[in-house]
């Protein structure tokens, strides 16, 4: 035969092979033995027509055959399955091309000549389909690319046909695509709705996305629908209800994935775990924690996974972080929000598990950096916090409360408006807003749930106990119930395991980063051009602070804080897990904890002394200190600083400008005690303390008090103060008790009875306060002067402690001694025993003093002869050690016998120019006050400004140096004075 014959033959076997066996189609209704569908208009193969342009006519006829089964031929002795059957009249366009294409890569080596020319075929068909539709008007063209984009996860080539085939179609994102891309993806949305976070299936549309988003046009397609204010259709839930702004980000596809927790939705769905919660033991608890924890980790993962394919690409980046922004704008009333409880406020936001999620999503973003002294830090722009460029997607930072007060005016600086800003600077602050957002709230909401539980449960014993089990015990017990499993899914979700990681790696690494901060020069930026961090080589930082510090949110701090609160109070075996970061750790609290100007919070600073107790706490059994504090004491470089920096801390929340609620500054107070106890066991940190009680002494009539003056004279106030209030409250805790035991309460109407119920509850709260706050500033003050005695005795000083611990002994072994015995004192925490003990012991801390004793002796309001008898009567009963008492004993009988007793200056006539307006008591040192014009004594001025440094009269800034001798009246009254003893 011709050459050119062959050829054609060779082509017209080769099409008809193409036609039947990828196309599964035929021409020759007697020549096939299998079921096919017959081309009719394509009528016989053409030897003279190239065989891509006749397998494109037969696409063409066998895409536009509307009823298969007519045109289909089966012969009679055709032995074929129904799968293949199904095959053969397969109608779905878009399926039948897949198919095409699969048969086509399963052939390869039998049509190699042809093979990439009939893939392009196929692509280009899917695409014209996909960019035309209304050539397929009967079907749902976005349905089966969805149904596609599933099988692809268990077929590779459905799956590389699926790529091609976007590639081609992605290659000009038109108004077409977008369309139906946008149909694709609410059939996506629609799927996933019911679907559960444990759910493989969901775990399967996500890595779908994935593979999706190699494609930037379809990310950019994806967060365009996904925005609330999108021109798109809504995804609405339901057609009827007008979802709020912020709510509008949870019902949006990217928002689906988000919103799928363990924790309900909204607030009107119950929690899904823990029931009857009062019945589990330890270990079901346990069981369930690790049953919710492995699928909810596997789903963040992946979960994170997507968002880190959303982001790689740089072209879409923006509108990835301008959605995560804009969805932190329309929901940050929700983290403001007073009342959790409130079920409106649910449905006015996104849920917690969307804002959980996605702070686990930015925190494994921020994970490549997020190490101590990681060179990356270096990238961040401290400058994004007050930029108002469109630059920045996180727009509430500027208005965010920042470390230290802030230049005016300065955003609108054109450095700063113009900056672009890098994505590691972008995702670090956007981690800590979600924190904020997140774990914070949450962990507002665990305490509050906390509360409720041990309200009602005490609702429920007390009614229990009057009235026997009823109709109102058993809604008591189903709230104590409800509440309860409340309290163990927060705690759940908030103590998983892979978050406390996370979160831990961002915290050391911000701990590194503000310290490097603090550290600046006032006139440097922080650059990425820096080669490194800046680490303390000093301390204290006795330069100005770097005014970059006034950019940044205080939340960071916050955050920080708020971590080791949780950790302490919910999950105290965790903090092992922090040793390796320990250090850094210590180095934020040395640098932010005692300085005013780089934190100027009184709260922050004081919650950092919180945080430095939970961390030295660790581990520690009995007077034994824990390997944290151990390692901590015994090896950080600069830990002799921690006696400054809290004592610093104590005296700064009583400061001017600085004011705190005044209960409040002692729960800051508080943790400072136990820092001082267990800084106390090392040695070398008693010296420090000495150093400092000795540089005082010194520097006793400086213009400004010496720290350890003014911390000494607070302690003093404070044991006053609450040592008063603890024994005043339960003198009024006992005539309650006494007027509720005689029956009288019985009569009186169930509101009127209530009201007396709380007010027995609050006072019981307030004493129990009072108690404990007391023993521990007086074991601090017992603790201090066994080795620190003569800075007590300065003429400021020693009186009101002489007179404060004749004041409280009195009260605790006087005959009134009575009056403070109530019901049940161990849930009040009130231990006289204790309290006279520690009494004694400071007194024999000054037993060689002569000025304590002469002050003791000279106190007219509460001392008497018989008053260390009395107190060694107590001090026997409780076994008190039998050398201290003899020793009080001593003490007792040499203040009587052996102290003279001084005899006032007469002052009954005295003029009233010659007496203080203060203490009434005729003045030894008169001193003007410059802006009141009030005269006054030296020493009461000097003692008020140790906690004051306002002028007590019109509340004017006053400092011991501002004060005015005046040496003509001071002389006058000593002549007066000098008179009258004659």
């Amino acid at each position: 035969m011709p050459k050119s014959s062959i050829i054609a033959t060779n082509d017209s076997l080769l099409c008809k092979d193409i036609l039947e066996i990828i196309l599964l189609c035929t021409t020759d209704v007697e020549a096939t033995s299998v079921s096919r569908i017959y081309l009719a208009e394509l009528g016989s193969i053409n030897p003279r027509k190239k065989v891509i342009s006749q397998i494109d006519e037969a696409l063409v006829e066998r895409l536009q055959i509307s009823d298969l089964l007519s045109q289909l031929v089966a012969p009679t002795n055709a032995s074929e399955s129904s799968e293949e059957r199904k095959n053969v009249i397969e109608n779905r366009c878009l399926h039948y091309l897949s198919e095409c294409y699969q048969r086509l890569s399963r052939e390869r080596d039998a049509f190699e000549s042809i093979f990439d020319d009939l893939q392009t075929l196929f692509i280009n068909h899917s695409k014209t389909a996909i960019t035309t539709p209304d050539m397929y008007r009967s079907q749902d063209l976005a349905k089966q690319w969805f149904e596609l984009l599933l099988e692809s996860r268990d077929k590779s080539s459905v799956r590389e046909y699926i790529g091609k085939v976007n590639k081609e179609l992605l290659a000009s994102a038109t108004h077409e695509v977008k369309r139906f891309y946008r149909h694709v993806f609410r059939s996506m949305y629609q799927a996933i709705q019911p679907l559960d976070y444990f759910s493989d299936e969901l775990i399967t549309y996500i890595s779908i996305l994935i593979d999706l988003s190699q494609h930037s046009a379809l990310v950019k397609i994806i967060f365009e629908i996904s925005h609330p204010r999108s021109s798109w259709d809504r995804f609405s839930r339901s057609d009827q209800i007008q979802l709020p702004p912020g709510k509008k980000f949870e019902d949006t596809l990217v928002g689906t994935f988000l919103c799928k927790s363990s924790l309900p939705s909204v607030p009107v769905k119950p929690y899904p775990f823990f029931e009857n919660p009062r019945s589990l033991s330890e270990r079901m608890i346990e069981m369930t924690e690790n049953t919710i924890y492995q699928p909810l980790r596997n789903y963040q993962e992946h979960l994170t996974q997507l968002f880190k394919a959303f982001v790689r690409n740089a072209d879409v980046r923006n509108d990835v972080l301008q959605w995560i922004g804009d969805c932190f704008h329309e929901n940050q009333e929700k983290n403001k929000e007073y009342s959790p409880e409130d079920p409106l406020l649910g449905f006015a936001f996104v849920s917690d598990g969307f804002f959980l999620n996605l702070n686990i999503v930015l925190l494994q973003l921020a994970r490549p950096f997020a190490e101590a002294y990681s060179p990356k830090l270096l990238k961040i722009n401290p400058i994004y916090c007050i930029s108002q460029s469109a630059h920045v997607h996180l727009k509430e930072l500027y208005n965010a409360k920042p470390m230290i007060p802030r230049q005016e005016g300065i955003e609108r600086d054109s450095n700063i408006s113009d900056l672009t800003f890098n994505f590691i600077t972008e995702s670090f602050f956007m981690a800590h807003l979600s924190c904020s957002y997140s774990v914070n709230r949450l962990r507002r909401i665990l305490g509050k749930t906390s509360e409720n539980y041990s309200r009602i449960k005490e609702a429920y014993q007390n009614t229990v106990q009057s009235f026997g089990e009823n109709e109102y015990t058993t809604r008591l017990a189903n709230a104590m119930d409800k509440t309860l499993t409340a309290f163990f899914n927060i705690r759940c979700v908030l103590n998983e395991p892979r978050l406390l990681e996370l979160s831990n790696a961002l915290f050391t690494a911000t701990c590194t980063w503000l310290v490097h901060l603090a550290l600046l020069p006032t006139s440097n930026q922080a650059s990425s051009e820096d080669e490194k961090l800046n680490v303390i080589e000093k301390l204290p930082l006795k330069f100005p602070p770097n005014r970059q510090l006034s950019y940044i949110p205080e939340f960071l701090v916050e955050n920080v804080i708020s971590y080791f609160k949780f950790l302490e109070i919910y999950n105290s075996r965790y903090i092992q897990s922090i040793i390796p970061s320990v250090n850094e750790y210590v180095n934020f609290i040395l640098v932010f904890m005692g300085d005013s100007s780089r934190l100027l919070s009184p709260h922050l600073r004081g919650s950092l002394a919180n945080m430095f107790e939970t961390i030295l706490s660790f581990g520690k059994l009995d007077d034994r200190p824990g390997p944290l504090a151990e390692m901590i004491f015994r090896q950080h470089p600069f830990i002799e600083h921690i006696p400054r920096v809290s004592l610093e801390v104590f005296v700064s929340i009583e400061l001017t400008g600085q004011s705190v609620e005044f209960y409040q500054k002692f729960n800051y107070r508080r943790p400072m005690y136990a820092i001082l106890e267990c800084l106390w066991a090392y040695e070398n940190q008693r010296e420090q303390l000495q150093k400092l009680a000795a540089y005082a002494e010194r520097h006793m009539d400086d213009a400004e008090a010496p720290l350890f003056l003014r911390f000494i004279n607070l302690l003093i106030n404070d044991a006053n103060f609450l040592l008063d209030e603890a024994i005043s409250h339960m003198a009024q805790l006992r005539t309650i008790q006494e007027e509720k035991e005689s029956g009288n309460w019985n009569n009186l109407p169930e509101q009127q009875r209530e009201e007396k119920e709380t007010g027995l509850r609050r006072t019981g709260q307030t004493a129990r306060f009072m108690n404990i706050m007391g023993m521990k500033t007086l074991t601090i003050l017992a603790m201090i002067t066994e080795e620190i005695q003569s800075i007590f005795c300065h003429r400021t000083i020693c009186s009101r402690l002489a007179a404060m611990l004749n004041y409280f002994l009195q009260r605790l072994v006087g005959p009134e001694r009575r009056n403070l015995k109530v019901r049940d004192m161990k849930d009040y925490q009130f231990e006289p025993q204790k309290l006279v003990s520690k009494v004694s012991d400071i007194y024999l801390n000054f037993a060689k003093v002569d000025q304590f004793c002469a002050d003791v002796r000279n106190d007219g309001m509460s001392y008497k002869d018989e008053l260390f008898s009395q107190a060694v009567e107590v001090l026997e009963r409780i076994g008190h050690p039998r050398e201290r008492i003899t020793r009080f004993i001593q003490l007792g009988e040499h203040i009587k016998t052996n102290v003279v007793e001084s005899v006032p200056d007469a002052m009954e006539d005295a003029p009233d120019e010659y007496l203080d307006p203060i203490t009434a008591e005729i003045m030894d040192n008169p001193v003007k006050l410059p802006t009141s014009g009030q005269i006054v004594n030296y020493t009461t001025i000097s003692r008020h400004l140790l906690s004051d440094q306002l002028d007590p009269f019109n509340r004017s800034p006053l400092r011991m140096h501002d004060v005015i001798a005046q040496p003509e009246l001071k002389r006058e009254i000593e002549r007066w004075k000098a008179s009258k003893r004659q």
